[in-house]
């Protein structure tokens, strides 16, 4: 392939035998001048910052480095120009890439050489001067094109890295979740049914007490105790044996409004102020209505358990042409990078309370519709959640 490609560079800049003769030529006359093109290319770096940064050892590494210059300066003067040539070009190109050195300051280095080696060609009262210096320029154009093919493979390769890196998280993730989902269903399922039979032989004890009994308090409380874990239960089979959505129009103002008016006896919101900024003429959105409600209800909830007393929580909406979206902002302790990378984990919390699968069902309810969801969160600063869910429902 370098053979295939320096062949078509010299046909490209017309760089032929000649071309090479006159610069094999030119050996002992430009020998005593490299070391001050060297001196020259070195300073130019030291003065600027960036290129400088490259050379996290300092002086030492610029020495190290100088030498190899040194040779690579010989090497364009040798006169032959063949695949070996050009190995080491690209292996020039493999080492600016490993050590960040910008693109564009290869195409700066290459004129900054061309100029100070044509200026050594005119001080060397070299014949043909002008034949060996458009001979120079045909060459380190090539040099220039093969170093940069390194910049080239190093981004596809960083690319294909990425994808195959989020191919394999994904399909871990999958599993993951499968895994998961297959011992939260078998054990909502052992839970439930000894919880049904435990909740009612508590409420026949409840009813048989008088109203004055000292124990009714303590019933009550048991009650409380086991509509937690009929909750976490609920949510663990949710989670574990989600139901697809069911194609519908529905109608998302009114569906805030019903969620807000469900949750106004909820205990988490007393605490709290809801503001909901209506948006008007807001379109249809499509998608199961029910599945949207209990996604809404869940991030409300949790913008209220983050909340600090009389904090306030803002509900608000907005479309463009393919989605229709809604957010909910609180003014809540807000959350760290770990924790906010790690929010859609099943089982994941921070709460003293809670399964940690309310996100997590969110999350999937979003992928269920083909939706999209972004969390913006810093601690002390707040949690904002947007959920972009489409107009028109997705064939297939």
């Amino acid at each position: 392939m370098l053979e295939t490609l320096l062949e078509e560079l010299k046909r490209f800049v017309e760089f032929g035998d000649e071309d090479a003769a006159l610069l094999g030529s030119m050996a002992e006359d430009m020998a005593p001048y490299l070391t001050g093109v060297a001196e020259k290319f070195y300073d130019q770096i030291r003065s600027n910052k960036n290129a400088r940064a490259v050379f996290t050892g300092g002086e030492e590494q610029i020495k190290r480095q100088r030498v190899v210059f040194m040779e690579w300066l010989r090497e364009v003067f040798g006169g032959v120009y063949d695949a070996e040539y050009y190995t080491k070009r690209l292996k020039i190109g493999e080492t600016h890439v490993r050590v960040g050195l910008d693109q564009h300051y290869m195409f700066s280095a290459t004129e900054l050489v061309r100029r100070e080696l044509s200026d050594a060609i005119r001080q060397a009262n070299s014949s043909d001067a002008d034949k060996k210096i458009i001979a120079l320029s045909k060459l380190l154009s090539i040099d220039l094109a093969v170093m940069m093919e390194s910049y080239e493979d190093t981004h596809a390769q960083n690319i294909r890295e990425t994808e195959r890196s989020a191919v394999e998280e994904k399909l871990t993730r999958a599993e993951h979740l499968a895994e998961i989902g297959q011992l939260a269903a078998s054990l909502a399922h052992e839970i439930k049914n000894p919880l049904a039979g435990i909740s009612g032989a508590i409420q026949i004890i409840g009813d048989s007490l008088g109203e004055q009994d000292p124990h009714r308090p303590i019933i009550k409380e048991i009650l409380s105790q086991i509509s937690r874990l009929d909750a976490a239960v609920k949510d663990l089979l949710v989670y574990a044996r989600p139901t697809p959505p069911r194609d519908s129009q529905f109608d998302l103002d009114k569906v805030i409004r019903r969620v807000l008016t469900i949750l106004h006896e909820e205990p988490a919101l007393q605490k709290v102020r809801i503001k909901y900024n209506r948006l008007p003429n807001m379109p249809e959105g499509h998608g199961d209505e029910a599945q949207i409600e209990q996604l809404m209800m869940n991030l409300i909830i949790n913008a209220a358990d983050a909340s600090p007393l009389n904090g306030s929580i803002r509900v608000y909406t907005t479309f463009d042409e393919g989605f229709v979206t809604f957010a909910v902002q609180d003014n809540g302790h807000g959350m760290s990078p770990e924790v906010r990378a790690r929010a859609f984990e099943p089982f994941y919390t921070t709460k003293a309370k809670g399964t940690g699968l309310g996100l997590s069902i969110c999350r999937r309810i979003i992928d269920a519709h083909h939706g999209k969801v972004s969390l913006d969160s810093g601690v002390g600063e707040g949690t904002t959640v947007v959920v972009s869910l489409p107009r028109a429902y997705p064939e297939g």
